[in-house]
């Protein structure tokens, strides 16, 4: 191992174990850290990457050193470690952790990461060649790399390869797997992808016919809720009366909107006009903790468009009934049938 490598280690496992001689820790974590020491001191990349990134959170006593961390980021790198390498080359780009921002050396290590198979690798150099910021555009080379990241399982690199498919940059358009990709993000974590799914294919599912669009909708509430609410209220505005339970279950939770008491209300009434059970058993409920509250405007210019007495309306018996009738006998039957089909 270098000489500077050694340094670097020597100082790494003096701080640490300085830090914690005086903890009350247990015996079990000066183990743990003696060891990763050992395999640290040994030439284990991995170990010289857990000890740069103890110096990048900190850990119990032991303090954020970000210049340390660097110097052992660097060690793990060019042991071959490709998150190392990643990581580093991303500390070069920004200009972070000691180091001079440094586009070459970014760059490089980039790549050297991308080469090795770091998923996160590949994403960031194919984000740089799409950016075009600070090293020559590249799409063609761009979309190489995100695939790899895609492949990986990425959720970032699934997003911005759906991207380059989408406005089809480096090659032919495709927003069959634009949207297949930009699902796939969202279902491994990343909801930012519903933003552009949603821009790209919205009108397409509007036209849909309705149960298809519905069946559209639920699928994606739980998951990416803005696309389910935008789907919802199209078919509401229609005079859905399912669309419009959802719609007020969208309001009531802020589930791709914002919260907002008075339209939840107001779509849950519609929705219970138009005859969906859940929606009754809600409004139900809600006039038995606010009597008045189809009294109020806005419920009576709705109820004046149904053929509906409104006297009866003013009853929670009445839509108890309706709901019970309708196989809705308790809050539990109404949440659940309300949101069935709806995924995760």
């Amino acid at each position: 191992m270098r000489k500077g490598v050694w340094s670097v280690i020597l100082l790494a496992t003096f701080c640490i174990m300085s830090a914690i001689a005086s903890s009350p820790r247990r015996e079990e974590t000066r183990e743990a850290l003696r060891k990763l020491r050992e395999r640290a001191e040994a030439g284990d990349a991995k170990a010289l990457y857990d000890l740069a990134y103890l110096y990048d959170t900190g850990y119990d006593t032991i303090p954020v050193d970000s210049v340390l961390s660097s110097a052992l980021y660097r060690a793990s790198a060019e042991k071959g470690y490709a998150p190392a390498r990643n990581y580093l080359g991303f500390r070069y780009y920004n200009g972070e952790g000691g180091l001079r921002r440094d586009i070459d050396s970014a760059l490089f290590w980039i790549e050297r990461a991308a080469e090795s198979g770091d998923a996160k690798g590949a994403a960031n150099l194919g984000w740089l060649l799409a950016e075009g910021k600070d090293v020559v555009r590249d799409y063609a080379h761009a979309r190489y790399w995100l695939a790899k990241a895609a492949e990986a399982g990425l959720p970032s690199g699934q997003s911005q390869l759906a991207d380059l498919y989408r406005l089809g940059l480096g090659g032919a358009a495709d927003t069959v797997m634009a949207a297949r990709l930009y699902t796939e993000a969202i279902d491994g974590g990343f909801p930012d992808a519903a933003v552009p799914l949603k821009e790209m294919m919205l009108e397409k599912w509007k036209a849909l016919p309705r149960d298809s669009a519905m069946a559209i909708g639920k699928s994606y509430y739980r998951r990416a809720p803005g696309i389910g609410a935008a789907i919802f209220r199209e078919l509401a505005d229609n005079g859905d009366a399912e669309a419009s339970a959802l719609m007020g279950d969208a309001y009531s939770r802020a589930q791709g909107v914002d919260y907002d008491y008075e339209k939840s209300l107001l779509y849950f009434l519609k929705a219970a006009l138009g005859g969906n059970h859940p929606a009754q058993f809600v409004i139900g409920e809600l006039l038995d903790i606010f009597p008045d509250i189809l009294s109020e405007s806005w419920a009576l210019d709705i109820l004046s468009q149904y053929d509906v007495n409104t006297s009866d309306c003013m009853s929670s018996s009445f839509w108890y009934d309706k709901a019970e009738k309708g196989g809705v006998p308790n809050a539990e039957t109404a949440a659940r049938l309300l949101l069935d089909n709806t995924t995760e």
